[in-house]
């Protein structure tokens, strides 16, 4: 492998990592202003369908959908032998008088399901060059996200992925769901002012995930990122996961990423590693090799998650219509 090709590879692998925004952009504004907000909501609001859940879930609250809960509930599940104390009154009296013993009659209880969202804020999303920056459009899909669970009566509760994880509990509260969007869509400093270095990775946070959602099994969960360092390795993670819940994979995207801008020889700088790499734009073998990598690793972050059938959505920074692509 050329020491060329070793550059351009490690641009695209992190290439809004590379790209930084410029100053013009103000880091004390909300990405998303309250009129904003609820106009999202209002969207939502006229755009509201229901879909089939796959899932069986674990949440408390009675509603519309299968439960992993057994109990006295709406349809019946199974028999299991009589336990002292049960109630008569669920007697499986055929049962019991074929085999001799006392058999009770076990229900499935129908419950309301659960929406979990992750949103990574972490550096390489404070990038966009159509319209808004891929944190803004990321914030937009959360608040899409939240408002469909809203008015289809799921609770909401949430991971923001950044310097640290941060965690909001499950609410079906208007006030503690509108509270966690303006979290998503608070100020971001723009990558030049970061001084932070190691941030949380996508395996660490689908570990997390894997954890803290063991016990609330068919929860919708939203994963909206980049995926810039999503590997085939993490597939393993994503299988694990997508078999007790539904998953829908947001991929927040910039054109700018996939082709680089024609205007001679530029720098590119990484708030990773404090290194740079010059390359010289007007050289078409160079541009052409870059669209033909990022162009593969889109391929391979599409194949990771359609490969285990998780649901995916490739949404552009230049997309306004959002609601169009997220369903619960």
């Amino acid at each position: 492998m050329t020491p060329l090709y070793e550059n351009l590879t490690s641009l695209v692998s992190k290439s809004s990592a590379w790209l930084k925004f410029s100053s013009a952009h103000k880091t004390t504004n909300e990405l998303l202003k309250h009129n904003e907000i609820i106009e999202l909501l209002l969207r939502v609001k006229n755009k509201i369908k229901t879909t089939i859940r796959h899932h069986d879930i674990s949440h408390r609250q009675i509603g519309e959908h299968r439960s992993v809960f057994k109990g006295y509930g709406l349809d019946y599940e199974e028999s299991r032998r009589y336990q002292l104390g049960d109630d008569p009154r669920y007697m499986n009296w055929q049962l019991s008088a074929r085999t001799g013993q006392h058999f009770m009659k076990v229900f499935r209880e129908e419950r309301q399901p659960g929406v979990f969202i992750a949103l990574d804020r972490r550096s390489s999303m404070r990038f966009g060059t159509q319209q808004r920056l891929k944190i803004t459009q990321a914030a937009r899909a959360a608040a899409i996200a939240s408002f469909v669970a809203q008015e289809n009566n799921s609770s909401v509760s949430g991971l923001i992925i950044e310097n640290e994880f941060e965690w909001y509990q499950s609410s079906q509260n208007k006030q503690a769901i509108y509270s966690f969007i303006q979290r998503a869509a608070r100020p971001a400093k723009a990558v030049f002012e970061s001084e932070q270095k190691n941030e949380p990775n996508i395996t660490d946070a689908l570990n997390t995930l894997i954890e803290v959602l063991a016990h609330k099994q068919g929860s919708t969960i939203y994963l909206i990122s980049d995926f810039h360092d999503l590997t085939k390795e993490d597939q393993t993670l994503l299988l694990k996961l997508s078999s007790l819940h539904d998953i829908k994979a947001i991929h927040i995207d910039d054109k700018a990423e996939s082709a680089l801008p024609d205007i001679g020889i530029c720098q590119f700088s990484s708030n990773i590693k404090d290194n740079r790499i010059s390359i010289n734009t007007h050289d078409t073998s160079i541009t052409e090799s870059y669209t033909s990598i990022r162009k593969e690793q889109l391929t391979k972050v599409k194949n990771i998650f359609e490969t285990i059938n998780v649901t995916y959505k490739k949404i552009s920074t230049s997309v306004s219509n959002i609601e169009d692509y997220i369903k619960l």
